[in-house]
C-alpha cells in the first residue's frame, strides 16, 4: 500500500463516511510502514478521522459531503506532489496543509 494508492482510491470513491474511514485507516497504517513521512500521513488521516467522528451516525447533505471530499482530495494532491521532493519541501507542504486544515476548514 502506498499513499498514492490510498489517495487515488479515495478520490475515485463516493463522498461517504465509509470512504473517509478507509482512507484514515490506510493513512495511519502508512505511518508505521513509512515512518519518514509519518507526519504527512498523520495530518490527512486526522482530518479524515475527524470527518468520520463528526458525521458517521447522521445524514450528511450531499453538497457538504462533496465539499469535504474535495477538500481532502486537494490536501492529498498537495502532499502527493511533495513526496518526490526534498525532506525540507515535504515538511513545508505538510505544514501548509496542517495550517490550512486548522484555520480554514470548519466543516470537519
Amino acid at each position: 500500500m502506498t499513499f498514492q494508492h490510498i489517495a487515488q482510491t479515495f478520490a475515485q470513491g463516493l463522498a461517504g463516511t465509509d470512504q473517509f474511514k478507509a482512507f484514515y485507516k490506510g493513512a495511519f497504517a502508512l505511518m508505521k510502514a513509512d515512518p519518514d513521512n509519518a507526519a504527512l500521513y498523520f495530518v490527512v488521516g486526522v482530518a479524515a478521522h475527524s470527518y468520520v467522528q463528526k458525521f458517521e451516525d447522521q445524514a450528511v447533505d450531499p453538497a457538504q459531503a462533496d465539499q469535504a471530499k474535495a477538500t481532502l482530495d486537494a490536501f492529498n494532491a498537495r502532499l502527493l506532489e511533495s513526496l518526490s521532493q526534498t525532506p525540507e519541501k515535504r515538511l513545508a507542504a505538510v505544514s501548509a496543509v496542517a495550517l490550512d486544515y486548522e484555520w480554514n476548514v470548519q466543516a470537519f
